[in-house]
């Protein structure tokens, strides 16, 4: 009967990722089949990606950095699992540069995080999490709020003032008008034509900036730059829509 009720736990959970009921006593187990997060870590191509940790969080208060409650390595093909037990996780892999498994993130490092954070364990059950990393231009908070895939959010580009690309500059998102704290949701830092995608996890209306920072306040003459766009520079995106928002212009700030 407990085995049954283990059965229909990890199949209501099925929609909200993978996961595999455990196995019986005694018998034969992979981690597939056990309580924890299972899946696989690739690089922007699309390959397995070696020697990545995968970081388990209880709590995003720390942004995602420091000593993880729980961490694992991938293999060799690129998959790893998080032997932890039921509960709620925030996941974010990482691969440095100069190797190891400690230290602050640094540009050239590789990184990625789920579409939705935390990610949910059942007891008896391994919830099936992928990641594809993106490397990092410049140092950026690892934060919850800066996704590397998805269904939902802004596309645009991200120009300086002499109508150049601003390679290694960030989009970002706030839930209300005040840019003066840390942005809600954050780009990865735009490429060699200035394009970005933003990535949300829910719809709805986001007020748009972009900067070559990602964290504290604007300084006088560093590239700034806010969306001019009807209602207020807060369009609305929809569920599984990605925006194109257009251009936003980075101009020495001006307090």
């Amino acid at each position: 009967m407990a085995r049954l009720l283990v059965f229909l736990i990890c199949v209501l959970t099925q929609a909200f990722g993978a996961c595999t009921p455990a196995p019986a006593p005694h018998s034969p187990a992979s981690p597939r089949d056990l309580t924890g997060i299972a899946g696989q870590v690739t690089n922007q191509h699309g390959q397995p990606s070696t020697e990545v940790y995968v970081y388990a969080y209880r709590s995003r208060r720390s942004n995602l950095r420091g000593p993880a409650d729980f961490e694992a390595r991938t293999d060799s093909t690129g998959t790893y699992f998080l032997d932890v037990i039921a509960g709620e996780y925030y996941l974010v892999a990482r691969m440095r540069r100069e190797g190891g498994n400690a230290g602050p993130p640094l540009p050239g490092d590789a990184w990625g995080m789920p579409v939705t954070n935390p990610v949910k364990v059942e007891n008896g059950c391994t919830s099936r999490v992928d990641f594809q990393l993106q490397t990092m231009v410049r140092s950026m908070v690892m934060r919850e709020g800066a996704l590397s895939s998805g269904a939902t959010g802004f596309t645009g580009r991200i120009l300086d003032d002499r109508g150049q690309p601003a390679v290694g500059a960030f989009a970002l998102a706030y839930r209300d008008h005040n840019f003066h704290r840390m942005p809600d949701f954050t780009s990865l830092p735009v490429n060699a034509d200035g394009r970005f995608t933003l990535y949300l996890p829910e719809p709805g209306s986001y007020c748009l900036a972009a900067r070559t920072r990602t964290r504290g306040q604007p300084v006088a003459n560093e590239p700034y730059g806010v969306l001019e766009f009807e209602n207020g520079g807060c369009p609305r995106v929809e569920n599984g829509q990605l925006l194109e928002i257009g251009t936003i212009v980075l101009k020495p700030y001006r307090r």
